[in-house]
């Protein structure tokens, strides 16, 4: 009963630190939006860095979950990367597409890059904006660092760039030759040639130029397509569009950064084709171990590694892996108070850390202040899980031990005291015990004297006299 008042205890004041954590961002967080919204509105701004792999399809997926949220005129990402998984750059490109805030690539800072799949999240942008000494191109097709020759999937990726160029009003024969003919384009040649609208070396500078413009959905009558095209406010009644979305007084808009959190910066590693494959050996070799061998935690490490290269492969998502990772955390700890060995405390400790980190929200309610806060706090109670259950394993062994030592097998060969004389039997002070004993040979032991344990019947000591000066 004393026992779950304390764990009651620690959880009531784990929460109490929570809430003051959480409480206090959200509102100033959502006091800020409020009051962007009521001058100029929020404009959603994230980064796109790096090789393109499945975890930026996760973070763009949940920057523009939370524009949608926030109510943001417009998703800024900046965009600097080399190109990388075909999977998840189309998927990305059919993101912007039917993202209702629109979305505008901005390859930033200056000497940034939008190589191969970069370029194809240009194109599929419903506004493309570069910064000067910045370039785009290089999109033939490769595999395994190769190039691609095959017709039939150059092709395909030709027709993937020219497609999106058409949905979005762009020179659709340069789109097509950025694939067939590897073309390199700068900031100036890009927009004279209809690829980009706009370009800026900064983000107030691109909001700048946007201020009285309109971006507009109509039909092309000479392709019969419904076109995405950024226009001057005053001309889109020309093209009588089917939906006009107005960027006046877009120069005044909050900025929201959208920072890349620790759990993508996790997954970044773990999507690694190299880290993947190692993760799922090493689960796959420790399972058999363990299976062959238990009771040397190699099955405990072997399904956490598992577990997490189903992940890096794609096998499961974010959601389903958090939820897994916090069954076999919670599963661990439970079988760590039945087993008493400090592998499964530590394991169980290791996947709540994990999952906690995989469920960190993110969005427009949340500063960075209060996700670095907040990682804080989980972290903080998985220490005190992993200092509870250390505790707790701490006690079983000194139970364990002190239970080990009374044994009466352990005490053979150990010396003591005649309490009562023996004849044959009495009683013996034994490691400061009390013990039932009786002689060896049946013979009569006198109180006081030295004796020592020879063996052992139940629980009666069988002794013989000490020998002097023993």
């Amino acid at each position: 009963m004393m026992r779950s008042k304390g764990i009651l205890l620690i959880l009531g004041l784990i929460s109490l630190i929570l809430l003051s954590t959480v409480i206090p961002s959200v509102y100033s967080n959502c006091g800020m939006v409020r009051a962007a919204a009521s001058q100029g509105g929020v404009v959603t701004v994230a980064e796109i860095k790096g090789e393109i792999t499945r975890s930026t399809l996760y973070m763009v997926q949940e920057t523009l979950t939370a524009a949608a949220q926030s109510g943001s005129r417009l998703v800024v990402f900046y965009l600097n990367t080399p190109g990388g998984e075909l999977g998840a750059v189309n998927e990305i490109m059919n993101l912007f597409e039917l993202s209702w805030v629109p979305v505008c690539v901005f390859v930033s800072p200056l000497g940034s890059t939008a190589w191969s799949g970069g370029t194809y999240l240009l194109m599929a942008s419903h506004i493309a904006a570069m910064s000067s000494g910045t370039i785009i191109g290089s999109c033939q097709p490769a595999m395994g660092g190769q190039p691609v020759y095959d017709p039939k999937y150059v092709n395909a990726m030709a027709a993937l760039m020219v497609a999106h160029a058409r949905l979005h009003s762009r020179n659709e024969t340069v789109a097509g030759q950025f694939v067939y003919m590897n073309l390199n384009m700068l900031p100036e040649q890009a927009r004279e040639s209809g690829v980009i609208e706009v370009i800026a070396n900064s983000l107030p500078e691109l909001l700048s130029k946007l201020e009285g413009k309109a971006l507009i959905y109509y039909v092309d009558n000479e392709t019969g397509t419904s076109s995405w095209r950024l226009v001057d406010e005053d001309e889109t009644e020309l093209y009588t569009p089917s939906r006009t979305i107005s960027l006046s007084g877009i120069s005044s808009s909050y900025p929201l950064l959208y920072p890349k959190s620790i759990k993508y910066q996790a997954l970044d590693f773990l999507v690694n084709p190299y880290v993947a494959y190692s993760l799922l050996m090493l689960g796959v070799f420790g399972l058999i171990i363990g299976i062959k061998t238990p009771g040397y935690g190699a099955e405990v490490g072997g399904s956490i590694s598992l577990l997490l290269s189903l992940l890096g492969l794609g096998v499961l998502g974010l959601n389903v892996a958090a939820i897994i990772l916090f069954i076999l955390g919670f599963t661990f700890l439970i079988l760590e108070l039945k087993t008493g060995t400090s592998m499964l405390a530590i394991a169980g400790v290791a996947c709540l850390v994990l999952g906690s980190l995989m469920v960190v929200p993110a969005g427009w309610l949340f500063t960075q202040s209060f996700i670095q806060a907040l990682t804080t706090v989980l972290l903080a109670i998985s220490g005190m899980l992993a200092a509870f259950f250390g505790f707790l394993v701490y006690k079983v062994g000194e139970t364990r031990k002190l239970k080990s030592d009374l044994e009466p097998k352990t005490l053979i060969g150990a010396e003591g005291l005649a309490k009562t004389t023996l004849n044959p039997r009495g009683q013996v002070l034994v490691k400061g015990e009390v013990w039932s004993a009786r002689s060896a040979d049946n013979s009569t032991i006198p109180v006081g004297s030295k004796v020592k344990v020879v063996n052992v019947s139940g629980l009666m000591l069988i002794v013989e006299k000490a020998e002097k000066g023993n």
